[in-house]
């Protein structure tokens, strides 16, 4: 079996790789392939595509995203093959820290080659729900003047320098401002919708506004606030999944984290 690049034309038949209860993979493999922060892969059985996944790099650290065996190619030592060609091309560019979101499934695959449980996601799901804000004039859409603010705000929440995927995003973003300052900030437009705030306040009341389009949440179990918030209207845990990591580790606020940016991206 070969292991090549990902091409545009495979994306579209992706969905034979896809796994029950996720979100339609294929629009992240779009992403994929145009970012130069990503290394995408598959591999190959002839002219069938076995297995796919992608390594997303930051300045120091990396994720490994979409990591999927076909089910007609399952327990034939792909995944693990697979992982161990993404790890290595993170650290072909000397990325010693690289992170993953396991599911029950990968689990065995990843502790297998070295990687440790950092913290387990909660994942829940809900009703869409309207709720009006308490204080609507806190939510501003994004000023120029509050990007290194918000840049501060994503290191301080994952410990990573996620500056690369985030600048392009920061335009269609909006703001919460407790007397002038940022407190938090949603991103409507990226991926899972992803919520980071410094307060359970901001936090909580941007989640208003994404549970007015998206009914699931996952987010590190350290989130009390968002997971208490939750549960007051009616979400309930469906079930866990573990950030590991490999390599060494980072400081980072689990707490801030009220919705991730993807399992791929923390």
């Amino acid at each position: 079996m070969k292991i090549l690049n990902i091409q545009s034309a495979d994306i579209d038949i992706l969905n034979q790789l896809q796994p029950a209860g996720w979100e339609d993979i294929r629009p992240y493999f779009y992403y994929y392939i145009s970012s130069p922060c990503c290394d995408t892969i598959k591999i190959c059985d002839g002219k069938q595509i076995a297995a796919v996944g992608t390594t997303i790099r930051h300045p120091d650290t990396a994720w490994l995203a979409h990591v999927i065996v076909h089910p007609d190619f399952r327990n034939q030592g792909l995944g693990q093959k697979l992982t161990s060609e993404l790890v290595d091309r993170a650290h072909a560019k000397k990325i010693r820290t690289v992170y993953l979101d396991a599911t029950d499934m990968g689990f065995p695959v990843y502790k297998k080659l070295g990687f440790e449980t950092e913290i387990e996601y909660v994942h829940l799901d809900g009703e869409l729900i309207n709720q009006n804000l308490n204080n609507p004039a806190a939510v501003i859409p994004f000023q120029e003047k509050y990007r290194e603010d918000i840049l501060k705000l994503d290191k301080n929440t994952s410990g990573e320098n996620r500056e690369r995927i985030l600048n392009d995003r920061l335009n269609g973003s909006l703001m919460y401002l407790k007397e002038n300052q940022l407190a938090g900030v949603y991103f409507p437009n990226f991926f899972e919708n992803a919520i980071m705030a410094n307060d359970a306040e901001a936090g909580t009341e941007l989640m208003k506004l994404r549970m007015r389009v998206k009914n699931k949440f996952r987010f590190p179990i350290s989130n009390k606030d968002g997971m208490d918030f939750l549960i007051q209207n009616a979400y309930q845990q469906i079930r866990t999944s573990r950030k590991m990591i490999l390599g060494p580790t980072r400081e980072w606020n689990g707490e801030f984290n009220y919705n991730r940016i993807s399992g791929g991206l923390g």
